[in-house]
């Protein structure tokens, strides 16, 4: 170990508004390139997605780095599990079905495998797990549709997850086959193209008031910059969420 002197710290500000310049900057331009239409992320809270499109802000302090991690550890896997992928990529590629844009993270044998990370420090049990990740599986669910496949695959980096009887945390991947029958697949596939409709025609009308509410967590005065545009009923101004639906 080497034997330090005192040392002289101080925290450099500039650098931190630098680097936050930058990390945003080059999210944005990942999301410039995005082709102009419906995406399939667009149909996982429909309003957000309008209000995006109508109102576009920049990203969030928090948002940035939330976002900068993600997209960096995408961008590794999927360099990783096809090597023969741009280096720069972070997805599978765009593609287009039913009128809806899609990018799976990854597509091995023709099924998609979509990724994510998490920084809760347990697993959910069993039990509850398509409750507690539920917009994971309804982000797989939506490119099973487009893939016209019923099986895809979850997975999913958890980055901070606990040793057992200890405060020490590490990065460690769960991953989940996932598997619809004919019958979900179709109820899945309505419940798809209405959401599609129903974005399609409040962007062309320009109200949003027809489409359903975003998930409470997403919503409020801090959680959400539209929120005074948006009004969304029951909830605007009402600040007591135990009193919201949806």
């Amino acid at each position: 170990m080497i034997q330090l002197p005192p040392l002289s710290i101080t925290r450099d500000e500039r650098q931190e508004v630098l680097l936050l310049q930058k990390a945003r900057a080059w999210l944005e331009e990942g999301d410039r390139l995005r082709e102009p239409g419906i995406h399939a992320s667009d149909l996982l809270d429909p309003r957000l997605a309008y209000w995006q499109w109508a109102d576009p802000k920049p990203l969030s302090e928090r948002k940035v780095w939330l976002f900068l991690i993600g997209r960096v550890l995408h961008g590794f896997v999927v360099q990783a599990m096809d090597p023969e992928q741009e280096k720069t990529a972070t997805d599978s590629g765009a593609h287009e079905e039913l009128g809806i844009l899609y990018s799976p993270d990854i597509m091995r044998s023709g099924r998609p495998i979509e990724l994510k990370t998490s920084r809760i420090y347990e697993v959910p049990p069993d039990e509850v797990l398509q409750e507690e990740w539920r917009i994971y599986f309804e982000q797989l669910s939506t490119y099973l549709i487009l893939t016209n496949r019923l099986t895809g695959y979850l997975w999913v980096l958890l980055i901070n997850l606990r040793e057992e009887g200890t405060r020490r945390t590490f990065p460690e991947p769960r991953c989940y086959r996932v598997e619809l029958t004919r019958a979900q697949f179709h109820q899945i596939e309505d419940v798809v193209v209405r959401t599609r409709d129903l974005l399609i025609q409040a962007k062309a009308e320009r109200d949003h008031r027809s489409l359903p509410l975003c998930r409470s967590w997403l919503c409020g005065p801090q959680q959400c910059v539209f929120w005074n545009a948006c009004r969304p009923e029951g909830r605007w101004p009402q600040e007591d969420k135990r009193r919201w639906t949806a």
